[in-house]
């Protein structure tokens, strides 16, 4: 009966020390955007940036993207050309979505 105890407490023993190493190795919180509109290069992977909300005008984007979060009371629109003109798509206030078949080249925010 000893014997079997000291093989649970020893078996109890490693499963803590797993779960201890696994937890150690898993990030305390996922990166999240905060408040402005955030692109990415790829579907949600690749180069980032952020910019606030308060931007105005048509800003042309520093590489083309095909994924964005819209974090603002703003609309969102993306346009393939680097002068916020000709077709583009829209967003609205809390989105989030992927265009992997529209190049994006620059952005404005609207009422």
């Amino acid at each position: 009966m000893r014997n079997t105890r000291v093989k649970l407490a020893s078996g109890l023993a490693g499963i803590a020390s797993l779960c201890a190493v696994l937890g150690a190795a898993a990030p305390a919180a996922a990166d999240e955007p905060g408040p402005g509109v955030t692109f990415w290069s790829g579907a949600f992977t690749g180069e980032t940036v952020t910019y606030p909300a308060s931007v105005t005008g048509c800003t042309v984007l520093p590489f083309t993207v095909h994924s964005e979060y819209n974090n603002t009371d703003k609309t969102l629109r993306v346009y393939q050309t680097t002068d916020c003109s000709g077709w583009f798509y829209y967003f609205p206030t809390n989105d989030i979505h992927n265009f992997l078949g529209f190049d994006a080249r620059s952005f404005q925010l609207v009422d």
